[in-house]
């Protein structure tokens, strides 16, 4: 295999990167089973056998990997010291090291390097888990993308855009540097030195989550509108809301990053009721959605400008790198230290789209923690399995 690496080159030298799940189960959990399981999972998927090479001339490739580093342990830490342990070492993308999957006191936990896929992916990935684990077969999966090649015609930047890009691809050429995995180690080494992430993990009931589903019902909008607009209720100002969005263009169940997104701005009105101010919202999201342009610009730029150039936008942003130019593409990217981040990012998987019961297991509730991405402030995580909705919020201490 060898596939460009072109939409997704966003997370390759970003430091917190890593997908997090937990995963409760009913049924009796044997180690041996489980981390028996755990490889079946990783051997069924072609991207997590391959690895991600960066060539000299800056490209970077996902390539086969004959032996891929990803592991299953057992640990005595919680979800959220799995979470902080991790996050300051570095997946080793290189030999192959997407997933790192745990047995600890809250249950499985699977933390995922975005490299590896998405929410969706993992989710994906459990659900095969699974299927190994109650003994049944699986099939192979083939590694699926979304090169900007593949992105729907009428997604295409404007020339605006189109003008911007060549303009900061032909400026960045002039004093073009390739990053490379020493780069990205240094990276690690000095922004976790001083640097923490913190997990809060909320539960909804059944019977609030239906009360929620109700309220947004009568409203006339989704149950994602209606948490913004409770989210947002006491702030005195225009909150810039982003929303990941799932960018696949077919029904497939692959492992692949094709996360897109979007983001509104918009002031509470306290004259209006949350319901009210939950459509307008509501209206702001589906424009967007409903808009390729607007729905796929994210990636599409990303996989516009020049590689190298987008590694610098992490590298910026985690205070190891800086020139001027760089500097400039940062801020306007938003990814500079001293410019406003988003005032949420939220990333809502809805109701888990894989079954629950796997023979003798049942899979009781899954937690699903983003990545603190360097553009954003808040990043919520939202997931839906047996009615119950669990709501998860990581941010730097």
């Amino acid at each position: 295999m060898r596939y460009k690496i072109e939409t997704e080159r966003e997370n390759l030298f970003d430091v917190n990167m890593v997908i997090a799940m937990r995963v409760r189960l009913e049924g009796e959990v044997i180690f041996e089973k489980l981390e028996k399981a755990f490889y079946g999972a990783v051997a069924a998927y072609e991207i997590l056998n391959s690895k991600v090479i960066i060539e000299d001339d800056g490209n970077a490739y996902y390539v086969d990997c004959k032996e891929p580093l990803s592991s299953f342990s057992k640990s005595e830490l919680s979800f959220e010291e799995l979470i902080n342990a991790n996050e300051k070492v570095r997946f080793k993308i290189e030999n192959g090291e997407y997933i790192r999957g745990f047995l600890s006191p809250d249950g499985l936990v699977f933390l995922m390097h975005h490299m590896g896929g998405d929410g969706k992916s993992l989710l994906y990935f459990i659900e095969t888990f699974m299927n190994v684990l109650a003994g049944e077969e699986v099939q192979k999966v083939a590694f699926e993308n979304l090169p900007v090649s593949a992105l729907p015609k009428d997604s295409e930047l404007s020339r605006p855009y189109k003008l911007f890009v060549k303009l900061w691809n032909k400026r960045w050429a002039k004093q073009k540097r390739v990053f490379t995995y020493a780069d990205l180690d240094k990276a690690y080494r000095d922004f976790w030195k001083d640097h923490k992430t913190k997990t809060v993990v909320d539960e909804y009931s059944a019977d609030t989550l239906k009360e929620l589903l109700s309220k947004s019902k009568e409203a006339g909008c989704t149950l994602t509108s209606y948490l913004v607009a409770l989210w947002i209720k006491d702030m005195q100002y225009k909150a810039d809301v982003g929303f990941a969005v799932d960018g696949r263009l077919t029904e497939n169940r692959s492992m692949g990053n094709f996360a897109t997104g979007i983001h509104i701005d918009y002031k509470y009105n306290s004259k209006l009721s949350v319901g009210k101010n939950a459509v307008m919202i509501n209206r702001l999201m589906k424009k967007k959605i409903s808009d390729p342009k607007a729905k796929y610009i994210v990636i599409n730029f990303i996989g516009s400008i020049d590689p190298s150039l987008i590694d610098t936008l992490s590298l910026e942003a985690a205070g190891v790198y800086h020139t001027r130019f760089t500097g400039m593409f940062a801020d306007i990217m938003n990814y500079g230290p001293n410019v406003k981040k988003k005032d949420l990012s939220i990333s809502n998987l809805m109701r888990a789209d894989i079954r629950t019961d796997y023979g003798d297991y049942r899979i009781k509730d899954i937690a699903f923690v983003p990545p603190v991405v360097s553009y954003g402030e808040n990043i919520i995580g939202i997931i839906t399995v047996n009615d119950t909705m669990i709501v998860t919020r990581h941010v730097y201490e």
